[in-house]
């Protein structure tokens, strides 16, 4: 798989910030059999520094890991010059406000686990598209509702 990563420059970067190693991996298998090149970080820290050296094209962060929550990264890679990186975040917390926090943030996406991966495949490849569609608020939040009001997907 490397190799054809170095053969293909036009590939995707995408780099995962989740702290469970189990669906970090799910994430990376899964995003690697679509064509993107995954990186991966266990903890905010970790992400800042990946996101730093590899400039990756979008981010996948959880919200809730070690050494910064995925609102502080995105926050701190605000400040760092790396804004406008379309970013999604997951997690498997019930607590209300969390979409709304993400939108206020510039999300375009939002999903709490489990999720469903096609939609998250969606979700992604759209928000990777050279001139995606805006929305009136300029910001594009992949939202299927369920019974609570909650993005789940």
């Amino acid at each position: 798989m490397l190799f054809l990563r170095l053969m293909d420059p036009t590939m995707k970067k995408i780099l995962v910030m989740e702290d469970d190693k189990k669906i970090a991996t799910a994430l990376a298998i899964r995003l690697e059999a679509a064509g993107y090149e995954v990186f991966t970080a266990p903890d905010g820290f970790g992400g800042l520094k990946l996101a730093l050296h590899q400039r990756p094209d979008l981010l996948l962060m959880d919200i809730w890991m070690p050494v910064g929550t995925g609102f502080s990264v995105a926050q701190r890679l605000e400040s760092l010059g790396l804004s406008g990186i379309p970013m999604i975040f997951i997690t498997a917390s019930k607590l209300k406000g969390l979409r709304r926090a993400a939108e206020k943030l510039g999300a375009v996406g939002f999903f709490e686990k489990p999720y469903d991966p096609a939609q998250l495949l969606d979700t992604i490849a759209r928000a990777l598209e050279p001139n995606p569609a805006p929305r009136a608020d300029q910001r594009v939040v992949s939202e299927i509702r369920n019974p609570n009001s909650m993005t789940r997907v």
